[in-house]
């Protein structure tokens, strides 16, 4: 007896093909939402009456990695470099002492753009399976 198998082929072999032309796709998704965070990020700190300095430090780095044959994209959105980005801490969570922990925290703005990000990534991916 023998089974015609070559349909299934097919399917696995377009199955394959996905997560590589996803990369290109996700990439674009997380670069616009890491901007729009940063963006966000960036008012919340010029809102500030003590911590305004920080808004321009504020910036993302977009990486993209391969990992067991997947593509891992991330990126980091924060304050960076030295002088008034070292005040992060400080307005973004405060001290022992009274004082700072005035600026939204950054996971705040995460959360605020969440829906874009799953907006994005749904119609960006759209139409491969």
């Amino acid at each position: 007896m023998s089974v015609d198998s070559s349909d299934l082929d097919r399917l696995a072999a377009d199955l394959a093909k996905i997560p590589a032309m996803m990369v290109p796709k996700m990439r674009g998704v997380v670069a616009k939402s890491a901007l729009n965070t940063k963006n966000i990020m960036r008012k919340d700190a010029q809102r500030s009456r003590h911590f305004k300095q920080i808004a321009p430090t504020i910036s993302y780095d977009l990486k993209v990695h391969s990992f067991g044959g997947d593509g891992v994209i991330e990126a980091e959105v924060g304050p960076s470099g030295g002088g008034a980005a070292s005040l992060a801490g400080i307005a973004y969570f405060g001290t022992s002492k009274p004082g700072g922990g005035t600026v939204r925290n950054p996971e705040d703005a995460m959360l605020e753009e969440a829906p874009n990000f799953y907006e994005y990534a749904f119609k960006a991916t759209e139409g491969l399976l």
